[in-house]
């Protein structure tokens, strides 16, 4: 039985759906209540009912929310404007005096409220509206409540700071404005982000965040500008550079580091001081490894430097004045054969150092695997170190380091985001990877695209903590209006698909374009350039003005580096803005030549895989579709064919044979039985399995482990060499119509004898 199809299920339904019902109503009758009691008490607007001046009487329908709202902003602006009401208006009762309006201070207001059916009357204060803030000084923020989605983030700590900072927490299918993920999104989520939507990732980013990738863009820039560009370890990558690496092992005795070209956290990395130990056709990256780091208690350590970045067309890089040293777990010593394979002692990851038994956990600064940058600048200032100078150092790297892939980065951001006009579309972390060896010159070792965000010991609480923060606020998601740029959208698409003639569509322009320093060097420096007119007022009230304002204003301890405050650090910066990008500069070279070897042979090799594995798919498909070809002819073809195949088999007769080939076919037969007879092989007697087992069972093993088979083993090889040769003398003399009915028979008898 059915019960859903009963009238006692049915009743049950009704009875549900009256009672949701009558809840409903009562809740939100209640809350209106509340809401307006709320209002009146508080000096502020009603919003769901209009007040209204004694002569008045109330509505009986309440006006619509959109209609509500629209109100409510209007008399707003005209509050802010300091117009003054007349005697009807809603927010103020009749005015003391001859046409003088009452202070805003001593103004009352009188009017009606309506609750449950019943209407009071009610007489206090007006609320007091604050002056608008000045444009100039700092712009408002939106006025709906801006959104964050964390789903694809692991860290739990994001989260909870943008709650702290008003931000809602929505899924990745609302419209938020800030996404925050831990990996590269995919291009598709590029061309469907919103003009208010920002992505902490910036496409293309991992020209500087993969090992590969890194070190083929600093060796092309240190071979444009090779005394600029000494930044980095001498590196090579494998397989390409291979010969070019063995010449320089060869006049140069050093140790090696060797790292897997798209690795993380310390793994595949491994020391050594002969590269014959590398295979040829291995994917790494080789680098030398500086023997004499600087070193703090007899440790090694680096420098993890948090750098943000928020816009790459105009450049725009802030570093954050706090970030960690992190320590390797074992005293540092020149690498030699027996102590190249202490990771302890050579690595500096956390992910590596951390499993060691003497990994140091310490609240204090000065001491544990695990410090603050500020504990580093003390101890340098205590050593006499000059610290200003070594943070413009570190600057210097991270400015080359991501100069090195502007074209890329540049490039892959107008194509993703052509319509951005109000905000950036993109902010990214990055995490700096130094290291500083013993005359205190900094070396850029990796970037890491997703630095890790884990609060496992207090002095990560103490750092990634505001970091977090300081750039949630940094970054310019309040400067877009969510619900303007939505109606303007929605309007575009509308004259689209109507096809409305207005106005013509106006090119928005985009942030930064046309007016950045590189260009207009660019055309100050050609011949025929002309001079380039900036309107002053368009720039300054701009959205890039905007967002430099407000960036300018909400630094926190973050500190700007790129564009940098010196005009002479500016010119001297603007000359990597220019480098080629069409041709590769290692042409005709011996590497370039060898690069393109082994990039032919894997083309190669990939295209006879995938040709094979598509054989081995398609190979099954091909005898079905011969079969489905062969059933699908017709009969009389068919028939004609098996009559033709009969045919000739019927009508075969043997070849021509000559005189002297039958002599030579006799003289050969007589010499064989002459060998027969020599042989001694004339018993024509089957030998059996049982002879053969009997055999075997005489085997018995010499000295040496090898055995010894006795006389009948060899009697049985005669035996089979007879019997074969019979068998083809025989053959030799029968024709050849009758040949293969003979061989059928005698393969079987001779398979029954053994």
């Amino acid at each position: 039985m059915n019960l859903k199809n009963s009238k006692f299920f049915k009743r049950i339904q009704e009875l549900r759906h009256f009672s949701k019902e009558k809840i409903r109503k009562d809740r939100e009758k209640r809350t209106h209540v509340v809401r307006a009691l709320d209002m009146a008490l508080n000096e502020q607007p009603c919003l769901d009912r209009e007040w209204f001046s004694p002569e008045q009487s109330p509505p009986l329908q309440p006006m619509s929310p959109r209609r509500r709202m629209k109100k409510t902003r209007c008399l707003k602006r005209r509050a802010a404007a300091g117009k003054q009401v007349g005697d009807n208006s809603p927010y103020y009762g009749p005015s003391s005096g001859e046409n003088s309006p009452m202070p805003a201070d001593e103004a009352k207001l009188q009017g009606f409220i309506q609750l449950n059916n019943k209407t009071y009357r009610v007489e206090c204060p007006t609320r007091v509206l604050n002056p608008p803030m000045n444009v100039d000084e700092e712009r408002p923020a939106s006025e709906t409540k801006s959104t964050i989605c964390v789903s694809n983030s692991r860290y739990a700590m994001i989260g909870k700071i943008s709650k702290t900072l008003g931000y809602k927490l929505v899924k990745e299918s609302k419209m938020w404005n800030i996404l925050w993920s831990d990996s590269f999104p995919g291009v598709e989520l590029f061309k469907n982000m919103k003009r208010f939507q920002q992505i902490n990732h910036f496409p293309g980013m991992i020209e500087i965040c993969r090992k590969d990738l890194l070190s083929r863009n600093l060796n092309r820039m240190l071979k444009i500008f090779p005394q600029d560009y000494k930044i980095f370890p001498k590196t090579w990558m494998l397989p390409a550079d291979y010969g070019d690496a063995m010449n320089y092992a060869l006049n140069h005795k050093r140790t090696f580091i060797l790292k897997p070209d798209s690795g993380a956290q310390g793994r595949g990395i491994w020391l050594t001081n002969d590269l014959k130990t590398i295979g040829p056709h291995e994917r790494l990256i080789c680098q030398t490894y500086i023997n004499r780091p600087l070193l703090i208690d007899g440790y090694k350590f680096d420098l993890r430097v948090y750098t943000l970045i928020t816009s790459v067309d105009p450049l725009r890089i802030f570093v954050y004045n706090e970030g960690l040293a992190r320590f390797a777990t074992n005293k540092y010593v020149e690498p030699t054969p027996g102590n190249a394979n202490d990771l302890y002692m050579h690595l500096t990851n956390y992910s590596v150092n951390k499993r060691n038994s003497h990994y140091e956990l310490c609240d204090n600064d000065d001491c544990g695997s695990k410090r603050k940058l500020s504990a580093i600048n003390t101890w340098m200032r205590r050593h006499n170190y000059d610290v200003e100078e070594f943070w413009s150092n570190v600057d210097d790297v991270i400015i080359k380091t991501v100069l090195s892939a502007w074209p890329v980065l540049k490039h892959n951001y107008h194509a993703c985001f052509p319509g951005h006009d109000k905000i950036q579309a993109c902010f990214e972390i990055l995490g700096f990877d130094i290291l500083v060896d013993w005359k205190l010159k900094p070396y850029i070792l990796e970037v890491n695209h997703s630095p890790s965000f884990h609060t496992n010991e207090q002095v990560d609480r103490e750092v990634k903590r505001p970091l977090i923060r300081d750039t949630l606020n940094l970054v310019s998601t309040v400067l877009a209006d969510k619900r303007q740029i939505l109606k303007e959208d929605r309007k575009r698409v509308k004259q689209r698909l109507l096809k409305i003639r207005g106005d013509p569509p106006v090119q928005r322009p985009r942030l930064g374009g046309g007016t950045s320093k590189p260009k207009i060097d660019a055309q100050k420096g050609s011949p025929d350039a002309q001079p380039v007119d900036v309107e002053p007022e368009a720039e300054d009230h701009g959205p890039l003005a905007q967002q430099i304002a407000w960036e300018e204003s909400h630094l926190g301890n973050f500190r700007k580096i790129m564009p940098p405050p010196d005009l002479s650090k500016l010119d001297y910066y603007t000359r990597f803005y220019a480098q080629s990008n069409q041709v590769s500069i290692f042409a005709e070279t011996a590497a370039s030549k060898k690069r393109e070897d082994l990039a032919r042979k894997m083309r190669i090799q990939i295209e006879e895989k995938k040709a094979k594995q598509q054989q081995m798919l398609n190979g099954k498909a091909k005898r079905d579709a011969r079969k489905r070809h062969t059933v699908l002819l017709p009969r009389a073809v068919r028939e004609r064919n098996r009559m033709n195949l009969f045919r000739l088999r019927e009508n075969w007769s043997p070849g021509f044979i000559s005189d002297a080939e039958e002599r030579l076919r006799h003289t050969w037969l007589h010499m064989r039985a002459e060998a027969i007879r020599m042989l001694k092989i004339t018993e024509n007697r089957r030998y059996s399995s049982t002879d053969l087992q009997q055999s075997l069972r005489n085997w018995t093993p010499d000295q040496h482990g090898h055995g010894r088979l006795s006389a009948s083993l060899p009697q049985l090889a005669a035996r089979l060499r007879h019997q074969t040769c019979s068998i083809v003398s025989h053959l030799a003399q029968l024709q050849p119509h009758r040949l293969l009915t003979l061989i059928h028979n005698v393969l079987l008898k001779f398979v029954d004898s053994i």
